[in-house]
């Protein structure tokens, strides 16, 4: 086997990695821009190595950069205690197999917690082999506005054109109240959990700093966020490609008794764009259950499955998560429900071409 070697990214490797950003990652060109791999892996609040980077490159005995992993550190309260967790990000090892597995091994030095969200096959075996608990995919909430459209873009057979019928009619009644109010950015010191919707789950922090430095301090990205006193949503709407047609995704929903309202405020804040569709992907079914009584249609309730990705329209089958906690390498069972984790954690919701 060649030699390998393992290091931590410096400013005088990224020219040569967004060289090889430019074949490994073709449809995000936004990774090969400076200030947004700055944004997501020098200024997160959370760092988790000393280094000038919190992203690993790994060399070839030719020096030459053959594959990388990037990881972004966050706080969590797990059974009372607040600690340090890390999201793999851009996982890639282009020559060797081993490649990748050093790349894995060095992060599993740096952090105990570790949480990997949207991987393939191979990493799924790897995992496996490393006994790390994983779920298939994380489940997925959905509602339709306008049942025309909907139908000709997705081509839905009569048992689901039946529940988007449904979805439209339950979107339509959600009326707005002044315990809902759109923000620009959030409290630096403010910390939103999720107490009122129950006892026990586990969540990434969700404080003012972490979410402003997420969605409204990252490049290029349009992100807009609504709040109450106990609950917030952030979302953002996303044109179908090829379409004059938008969809809308949220991110973040934590509301309880106020999500009919913060449909209704959602709605009127992009009239403009007329989003035709709506979804939310999230571990926690008690996030979701507001967005139920209010016509979200909970994903696998129909037979025939919606796209989940719109540039261009694709059917990925979901993001699988895999959660790594102490102790290591042992059979171990995950409760996913009792963790609410949503696809803006990691880098899955980053927008690409």
């Amino acid at each position: 086997m060649a030699a390998m070697v393992v290091e931590p990214c410096t400013t005088q490797a990224l020219p040569e990695l967004f060289e090889k950003f430019a074949d490994w990652y073709r449809f995000n060109p936004r990774l090969r821009e400076r200030n947004f791999f700055d944004w997501q892996f020098k200024n997160a609040p959370t760092r988790l190595s000393d280094d000038e980077y919190d992203f690993l490159i790994l060399r070839n005995d030719q020096g030459a950069i053959t594959g990388c992993l990037g990881f972004a550190g966050f706080e969590f309260k797990c059974d009372g205690r607040l600690q340090t967790g890390a999201w793999t990000h851009n996982w890639y090892a282009q020559e060797q197999r081993e490649g990748g597995l050093a790349l894995l091994l060095r992060f599993f030095e740096i952090v105990d917690n570790r949480f990997m969200l949207r991987f393939n096959r191979n990493a799924a075996r790897v995992f496996a082999l490393l006994k790390i608990p994983m779920r298939a995919a994380v489940p997925r909430w959905w509602a339709v506005t306008d049942v025309n459209i909907a139908t000709d873009l997705f081509r839905p057979d009569a048992e689901q054109r039946a529940a988007f019928a449904r979805s439209a009619d339950a979107m339509a009644q959600a009326e707005a109240a002044g315990d809902v109010t759109a923000v620009t950015r959030f409290n630096p010191a403010d910390e939103f959990t999720l107490a009122h919707l129950g006892d026990g789950i586990r969540l990434p922090r969700r404080t003012g700093g972490y979410l402003n430095w997420r969605y409204f301090d990252i490049p290029r990205h349009r992100y807009r966020a609504i709040r109450s006193e106990q609950g917030f949503a952030v979302y953002r709407v996303e044109a179908v490609m090829g379409t004059d047609h938008n969809v809308l995704r949220i991110l973040e929903w934590t509301f309880g008794k106020e999500s009919d309202s913060a449909l209704a405020l959602i709605r009127s804040e992009t009239a403009a764009e007329k989003p035709l569709f709506l979804d939310f992907s999230c571990t926690c079914p008690r996030a979701a259950r507001a967005l139920e009584k209010s016509g979200f249609v909970r994903d696998g309730e129909t037979t025939k499955p919606l796209p989940d990705l719109f540039r261009p329209l694709n059917y990925s089958g979901g993001y699988a998560l895999g959660i790594d906690l102490p102790p290591h390498r042992t059979t171990r069972a995950v409760d996913f429900a009792s963790w609410y984790i949503t696809t803006g954690d990691s880098d899955v919701d980053r927008v690409k071409l």
